[in-house]
């Protein structure tokens, strides 16, 4: 199989997916654009029609979250903009960062998990506060701790907070290790 990390390059949880991943024959396609500083080694920059495809995908997120995207920071409104294509080429979505309510996901990381939600995708968060993963429930309309290691796609998004803590590293190198058996490339 050939696994395929869906992600965005920057430091934290872009990178630990990225660099841990490495480790078990993971490709990572970073989603960037021009002038965005980043670290992925396979960086994708998106053209200005791409970007504006996900922006209309941050604005039905904004309705979600009821949040409304800082566009008149050009960068961040791209930033938000490229989370899009780390959704849309996923099958599922694992995300390291923390819950600002029973439902909503802090910063960036929330963006692009409520684009996940509004697509139907498999939507799991590793909440570094209470150190548990989570699964959205499509019938409940919430995330639930679930108390497993959850199963990676071989097309995922490998996203997360820049502000991870050991938790998230850790989660990050067990849900590796548990989906590959530990088997190393």
């Amino acid at each position: 199989m050939n696994y395929i990390c869906h992600s965005g390059g920057c430091p934290g949880a872009d990178m630990t997916w990225e660099v841990s991943g490495e480790e078990y024959g993971i490709k990572t396609i970073a989603y960037s654009f021009y002038n965005h500083v980043q670290e992925g080694k396979n960086q994708k920059v998106l053209t200005v029609e791409e970007l504006n495809e996900g922006f209309e995908h941050v604005k039905i997120a904004s309705k979600s979250l009821k949040r409304n995207p800082n566009v008149s920071y050009p960068y961040v409104k791209n930033l938000l903009s490229r989370n899009w294509f780390q959704v849309k080429n996923a099958e599922s979505v694992f995300a390291i960062g923390k819950f600002i309510d029973n439902n909503l996901v802090s910063g960036g990381t929330g963006w692009a998990v409520q684009m996940s939600i509004d697509n139907k995708k498999e939507t799991f968060v590793f909440d570094q506060i209470n150190n548990r993963w989570n699964k959205f429930n499509y019938e409940l309309e919430k995330f639930e701790v679930i108390d497993y290691i959850p199963k990676l796609t071989e097309n995922f998004a490998g996203i997360g907070t820049r502000e991870i803590n050991e938790h998230g590293i850790i989660a990050i190198q067990k849900i590796l290790e548990t989906n590959f058996n530990g088997l190393i490339v």
